[in-house]
């Protein structure tokens, strides 16, 4: 299982394309924490000033990192590399969990890195901007719990949508068009809760002042049960299903 993993966390941090995308959303969330929020925002900054950038701004970056987990098994099918994947274990559920582990954790250093990253840049933002800085509530642990599960939840939704679709096309298509245009449609005309919905409930992760939303343990709950099921049948079709 170790080699499993070994092999998966070099496919991820030895191509080109990790680094590229990760630098661009670092670019992206730089430019949008320094001047829309913190140079050309009000010139008295509240006390959950700077706590609430960080999750405005980090509400975006999952789907940067979907696309990097979207493309760690995508691109095995598209270049037809998935076979010596396969060969090189004994197992296929090992190369599923080494893909997840991998991903999970990629994910959740990346988190750390952005929240500071945010957190700086806004702060720089305000102060080159002169603006008056009131003394922050910064609540450490929760802006870490709650950027990490959505963070690793939307990584994985990624993951497991590329394992279902094998196609990198299809995959970062899916991943955009559900949450901006499928759920937006169950919810105005079937009037679906949107609390019930997957992306819905992962937005109210970070944004729990929305009238008659759930918590942010219930909304993560709610999406963590889709992804439960989504994995479940992911992992069938994987172990059973030709790899062709």
């Amino acid at each position: 299982m170790l080699a499993t993993i070994k092999a998966e966390a070099r496919k991820l941090l030895t191509v080109r394309s990790t680094y590229f995308i990760v630098a661009f959303a670092l670019l992206l969330a730089g430019f949008v924490a320094f001047y829309a929020i913190g140079y050309k925002s009000g010139s008295v900054i509240p006390e959950n000033g700077i706590q609430r950038a960080v999750f405005d701004v980090i509400s975006v970056v999952p789907i940067f990192l979907a696309i990097i987990a979207i493309l760690l098994i995508t691109h095995e099918y598209r270049y037809n590399t998935i076979s010596y994947t396969l060969t090189s274990s004994n197992s296929r559920m090992k190369v599923l969990l080494a893909k997840l582990l991998v991903v999970s954790v990629f994910t959740i250093a990346a988190t750390l890195v952005f929240v500071a990253w945010i957190a700086a840049v806004t702060l720089l933002g305000v102060h080159m901007a002169g603006h008056r800085l009131l003394p922050q509530n910064f609540d450490y642990l929760e802006v870490l719990w709650k950027s990490v599960l959505f963070m690793v939840t939307g990584s994985l939704a990624g993951l497991v949508i590329g394992f279902l679709s094998r196609s990198v096309v299809f995959a970062i298509v899916a991943y955009f068009l559900i949450p901006t245009t499928v759920e937006p449609i169950l919810n105005s005309l079937l009037k679906v809760n949107a609390n019930y919905l997957p992306f819905m409930a992962q937005s109210q992760i970070l944004i729990d002042d929305m009238p008659k939303a759930f918590s942010p343990l219930a909304s993560a709950g709610v999406f963590t049960a889709y992804l439960a099921g989504a994995w479940i049948v992911a992992a069938i079709l994987f172990v059973r299903k030709d790899a062709n």
